[in-house]
């Protein structure tokens, strides 16, 4: 690591370790992702499309925008996503009454019948992952990711300007 003479030590570990600790977070996210996918197969599902099922289900016939708002994506991602849930079965999308250029999203009977079957697979896959971390610790690490985010969003206003 070269120094720049205008640069503290300190300020070269903070870029040391925020620079590890965002490669592990980077990694942590895409071996997850991996992971879900994965075991999901069985289930016809991967990680967009189960995270897309569990917002639905929550909170069933909310427009197409406003589930790509919730789950942080851009409309066009959220679209191929919701193709792929209707073309499985999953999901129906249907005019709002009042304004039938808004599509709701629905879980459709054969998705209900295995709701279930898809929150206990998702919690199961948390419970692994967070095995043998004390609940503190757990905790910090929550707290210092909101934080991260909240950085990331001001970032992104200022950006904006």
């Amino acid at each position: 690591m070269t120094m720049d003479p205008h640069r503290t030590a300190t300020q070269e570990r903070v870029d040391e370790r925020s620079g590890d600790m965002l490669r592990a977070v980077m990694l942590l996210a895409r071996t997850l992702r991996k992971t879900f996918d994965h075991r999901a197969k069985s289930l016809g599902l991967t990680f967009a499309r189960a995270q897309a099922m569990l917002a639905i289900a929550r909170q069933e016939g909310m427009s197409q925008s406003h589930l790509a708002e919730t789950l942080d994506i851009e409309a066009p991602t959220m679209n191929r996503t919701l193709d792929g849930l209707e073309e499985a079965g999953f999901i129906e999308r249907r005019p709002q009454p009042h304004d039938r250029r808004v599509r709701q999203v629905f879980l459709t009977g054969r998705s209900r019948a295995h709701a279930e079957e898809i929150f206990d697979f998702s919690t199961t896959l948390r419970a692994e992952l967070v095995r043998g971390i004390p609940p503190e610790e757990l905790a910090a690490t929550e707290a210092t990711l909101q934080k991260m985010h909240a950085n990331l969003q001001r970032m992104t206003a200022n950006a904006k300007g």
